[in-house]
């Protein structure tokens, strides 16, 4: 009999997603709202351009995860280590392009655009981090089984 809807490891990959989107958008609205009143219209884009790039980043990294949540470890390990390491590539990009033309970019404040991606991610991380400790994975020794032959030996 097939089992009911998602495995055990895609429901716990889905909660870390939502967990770590909650606190991640929780972290950008206070980023955009302080922003916004401390430096005005170049706060608030600065602020929603580091915003949306943790988001998307962190999201899409997350929901890379919910999709190989039933793959062995190795494989998960994989896909982690590319996932990641893809996403560091492309972020570095973005940057790169940032840093050669700053001046087509005038209207954003990089200190603004640092403090943000900072608190993004913390929040993120912190909201994921309370989210895992709380999906009650079970942890259990099984029962000793001695080996094959072991009362022969006595």
């Amino acid at each position: 009999m097939p089992a009911e809807g998602p495995s055990v490891h895609v429901r716990r990959a889905r909660k870390l997603l939502l967990g770590g989107a909650v606190g991640g958008v929780v972290a950008a609205i206070l980023a955009l709202v302080g922003f916004g009143l401390g430096y005005g219209s170049a706060g608030l884009a600065s602020a929603a351009v580091a915003a949306a790039m943790v988001l998307f980043f962190y999201g899409l990294g997350q929901y890379v995860m919910v999709l190989f949540a039933d793959a062995g470890a190795r494989l998960l390990l994989s896909v982690a280590l590319c996932s990641y390491t893809t996403r560091v590539l492309v972020l570095g990009l973005v940057l790169l392009v940032y840093s050669r033309h700053a001046t087509a970019f005038a209207a954003l404040v990089p200190t603004v655009v640092f403090l943000t991606t900072v608190a993004v991610v913390v929040g993120w991380l912190v909201a994921e981090v309370w989210v895992f400790a709380r999906l009650r994975i079970g942890v259990y020794d099984a029962e000793y089984a001695a080996p094959a032959g072991a009362d022969d030996a006595a």
